[in-house]
């Protein structure tokens, strides 16, 4: 099949309207796959109590009906089945079957491609453990041997793919050491051209602006920036951080920023998506972050393809991206004061972040959604043989 088009049907509990990185990389690889001559079908949950019929991102999209996890609001649960959903991909008649998350509409994508004889693929995105805090059932999640049941949860759910995917070597290792089979390194993509085309060129000078943009939850440790953020006043550097997203966490950061007395250099934007997320990432020095939860980081990436160096945790994938010294700085997770002495050799020298920034870009530019589709396509077939 390999100079034939694919139907490919993409199964995912987290969809437009809700950002984040399992969205972006279902619209930019939609995007690629129809303009190469493929049929995308996306099955994904409604935000309302209702079933939906779409054309988004080039795809067709069906819609279940859903109810929020009381705990998270961007997150979905769906009902075991949907005979509508069955029969329009019956209808589609897909040669793949492309599961972006292990929850409800994954457990119908593996059902479904079981019951076709579909080859199925299963992408880990989501570092599960570290989402127990959104369970709204407070003793399981608070319980020692909680972590240990969701990893034999994500290795009973990804043995039943054909293929198992990750976007880094660091969360092949992990998925391994787990139990999972089969796994294979496939990176996200991002839509370098957008960011590319949005970056400028930098003033030198004392102050340093920094910026946050994605998803806004207790587990991505953003508290540790604005602590940073405060020693840096402290020390009487010109510094901003500019928090760009919504979610979860967002009133607790919005009081702490008033409580640490940093709220006059931090600025919450609230969500921005396209090409004007891009012009305001664009606008800034370099990127932060201090989650010790990514899979990949396409934040990271996306800053990069904006001339963005980046100052992020040495934790988990973020170090498969960031390269000290040479694309931007690693400090110790959770660690303010170490994120601070980054950030100020980051605003030391603006040859230093001219090269960096370069070097960023290079970085990024091998994360082009093109090249990661292609990529994609070539395992499709292989798996179809």
């Amino acid at each position: 099949m390999s100079g034939a088009s694919l139907n490919i049907a993409i199964f995912s509990d987290s969809f437009y309207p809700s950002t984040d990185g399992v969205v972006t990389q279902i619209s930019n690889m939609a995007r690629q796959f129809s303009a190469m001559g493929n049929r995308v079908l996306v099955v994904a949950p409604s935000h309302t109590a209702r079933f939906e019929r779409k054309e988004l991102f080039g795809a067709q999209v069906i819609l279940l009906p859903s109810v929020a996890l009381p705990t998270y609001k961007d997150y979905r649960i769906t009902m075991p089945h949907s005979s509508k959903a069955l029969r329009t991909l019956k209808e589609f008649g897909p040669d793949i079957i492309h599961i972006q998350t292990p929850f409800s509409i994954g457990w119908l994508g593996l059902r479904y491609g079981k019951a076709l004889k579909v080859p199925i693929i299963g992408t880990y995105h989501t570092l599960l453990p570290e989402f127990l805090m959104y369970l709204p059932i407070p003793l399981i999640k608070k319980m020692g041997f909680a972590k240990a049941l969701t990893w034999k949860y994500t290795a009973l759910f990804y043995n039943k793919c054909n293929i198992v995917t990750t976007p880094t070597a660091a969360m092949k290792s992990e998925l391994e050491k787990n139990g999972t089979h089969n796994v294979s390194v496939l990176s996200n993509a991002i839509d370098f051209e957008m960011f590319n085309s949005a970056r400028r060129k930098k003033k030198s000078g004392k102050q340093i602006n920094l910026i946050y943009f994605g998803r806004v939850s207790y587990e991505k440790n953003i508290e540790v920036l604005l602590f940073g953020i405060k020693h840096l006043i402290e020390k009487k550097r010109n510094v901003s951080l500019t928090i760009t997203g919504d979610g979860p966490a967002i009133h607790y950061l919005k009081k702490m920023a008033h409580k640490e007395g940093v709220v006059k250099n931090v600025e919450f934007t609230g969500k921005v998506t396209g090409e004007k997320l891009a012009k305001i990432v664009a606008a800034h020095d370099a990127l932060v972050t201090a989650s010790t939860i990514e899979t990949q980081g396409l934040t990271i990436i996306e800053a990069m393809a904006a001339g963005l160096p980046c100052v992020g945790a040495d934790f988990l994938a973020i170090p498969d991206t960031v390269k000290n010294g040479k694309n931007g700085f690693l400090f110790r997770a959770f660690d303010a004061q170490d994120f601070a002495a980054k950030v100020e050799k980051l605003a030391s020298s603006a040859a230093l972040r001219k090269k960096l920034s370069e070097n960023a870009v290079k970085t990024a530019k091998s994360f082009a959604a093109g090249k990661i589709a292609k990529e994609t396509i070539l395992l499709y077939n292989k798996a179809t043989k």
